[in-house]
């Protein structure tokens, strides 16, 4: 490995080598900016932990990089997770990025007139500090009650990978997200009985009038809308900014028989034998108890359907407009959407070990957790950035890459670098007030060395 030329201190450092990590590192090789990105394993690292049947959400039309857009053979299919690793391989070598594999963080604390930060390989000094390692740090388990017997096998979703993992018998997966709903697909595929306990998520349909409906997002501007233009924001609505933070997207997934992926119906998944429950409110040993699943259904329901009446309005708009020809595409519409449906009254108690049920899997989502960034006064109770859109209160400490923390896409492939771009200024701006230079670095034993660009 080439060892770093010289001894000077960084201007910025940026810790974490996923796509927000290296869109940002893109731009400040192209100002000029001196910098490392730590990765702690490898470049995109963070995609390994997925499930094989896994697929982005979004199509590959919109992977974007700052000065890379997909140009590939299946711009309406959906990206594995090896995809996607290989791809933002290929773009760090392409440009040349300076990343430190393997390189893990242990400290980072506020040092003269900059930023301290100890790793692995030795200490160096910076005179900011970017964060881009993602939200998705520790696993959360249900926030209910939650105390399975000794005999049920629990995997949470970011170690489950495939149904033969799990021992036979029946599976109770918990959490109504998106992983939640495709692993209870995933499984359900396999021949697996499975008891599903939602939350209160509607659908997202995922193709509208011959196009997937984030064309139709992203024609209108909605997908990459800056969250203070948000109408309810702007109209200085209380509590606003707190609801656009922690809006959640609607269900839709990348996996699909018919290749361009499909729309999560729950009416789809009832008539394929998944069991719906309600949420989780108390698991103890085998007894677990739901709410009544009816309520969250119809409002599942009502919340698809005005989410496809949007879609179709805007698809009439555009057709309205141009001498394109309208079509359908009704096979991708849940079945919730055109058919009437009253769900019957679903279990509110069950005993796991009577239902034959052997393993739990708990999609109920991660918690940030940064615990090697000592510098107060940055999280709030949450452990959410404080500050405007990723620039820190305290000076020179920035974070990227985290769901809604700038716009929808703050935290997908198809963000383009926006909010790089955005948080570039900021960081200039930081760079060119900072008049005085940083401590000199110290103990650092950190090296790199660009890979030659590969032919396209």
């Amino acid at each position: 490995m080439q060892a770093i030329p010289d001894a000077r201190p960084y201007d910025a450092v940026v810790i974490g080598a996923g796509h927000s990590g290296l869109s940002l590192s893109a731009l400040l090789v192209e100002a000029g900016v001196r910098h490392l990105v730590l990765e702690a394993e490898t470049i995109g690292s963070s995609w390994t932990r997925r499930w094989d049947s896994f697929r982005l959400n979004t199509p590959n039309f919109l992977t974007a990089l700052p000065g890379y857009q997909y140009d590939g053979t299946d711009p309406t299919g959906f990206a594995t997770a090896a995809e996607v690793i290989d791809m933002l391989t290929d773009y760090a070598r392409r440009r040349r990025l300076p990343v430190v594999e393997g390189c893990v963080v242990h400290r980072v604390f506020a040092a003269g007139d900059g930023y301290r930060v100890i790793t692995s390989d030795g200490t160096l000094e910076a005179r900011c500090v970017v964060v881009a390692s993602g939200e998705y740090r520790r696993p959360r388990w249900p926030r209910a009650f939650f105390s399975p017997a000794s005999g049920l096998e629990v995997v949470h979703s970011g170690d489950y990978r495939r149904p033969q993992q799990l021992g036979p018998g029946a599976v109770l997966v918990i959490g109504g997200g998106q992983s939640g709903a495709q692993i209870a697909q995933d499984l359900r595929t396999a021949g697996r009985e499975v008891y599903w306990s939602m939350a209160d998520r509607f659908s997202h349909i995922r193709r509208v009038r011959g196009r997937d409906s984030m064309h139709w997002w992203d024609m209108q501007g909605l997908l990459h809308r800056h969250v203070s233009e948000r109408p309810d924001v702007v109209a200085g609505v209380p509590g606003a900014m707190q609801k656009a933070r922690t809006a959640e997207f609607p269900l839709v997934s990348g996996t699909g028989a018919l290749g361009m992926g499909s729309s999560i119906s729950l009416l789809s998944m009832h008539r394929d034998g998944i069991v719906l429950l309600g949420r989780l409110e108390h698991l103890e040993g085998h007894i677990a108890h739901f709410r009544d699943a009816r309520p969250q259904i119809r409002e599942a329901v009502a919340g698809t359907r005005a989410e496809y009446r949007h879609l179709n309005d805007m698809a009439d708009a555009h057709y309205a407009s141009t001498a394109e020809t309208p079509t359908d595409d009704a096979r991708y519409l849940p079945e919730e959407v055109y058919l009437d449906w009253e769900p019957d009254a679903s279990p509110r108690c069950i005993r796991l070990d009577a239902a034959g049920i052997g393993s739990i899997v708990a999609a109920t989502g991660f918690d940030a957790q940064w615990p090697w960034l000592e510098v107060p006064g940055v999280l709030d109770p949450n452990g959410y950035p404080l500050g405007d859109y990723g620039v820190s209160p305290q000076p020179g400490l920035f974070f990227i890459g985290m769901y809604n923390l700038q716009r929808p896409s703050s935290n997908f492939l198809c963000n383009g670098g926006r909010d790089a771009r955005e948080l570039l200024q900021s960081i200039l701006t930081h760079l060119d007030a900072s008049a005085s230079p940083p401590c000199n670095k110290v103990g650092l034993n950190l090296s790199f060395r660009p890979a030659e660009p590969t032919p396209r």
